[in-house]
């Protein structure tokens, strides 16, 4: 995963922008600073599903919850 900045991303940059995505608040600047990526994948993940991102440190895993939020397992 590679942020706005063209750097990779780690763990806890990737946990903050979970949070922020799961706030919901599209169309703020902190949702435009999220890697288009990471939004692209977290919109397409439907409940029950899952997902690896890679990040610095290693794989992550995405998931969607019935609540609508997006968790990373490990993080």
């Amino acid at each position: 995963m590679i942020d706005q900045n063209g750097k990779p991303v780690s763990k806890s940059s990737l946990k903050t922008h979970l949070e922020t995505y799961n706030a919901g608040v599209r169309g703020s600047k902190e949702f435009g600073a999220l890697p288009r990526a990471l939004v692209t994948i977290c919109d397409g993940l439907v409940p029950g599903k899952t997902t690896y991102v890679k990040c610095v440190e290693g794989q992550v895993q995405l998931s969607r919850r019935k609540d609508g939020s997006v968790v990373g397992g490990g993080l």
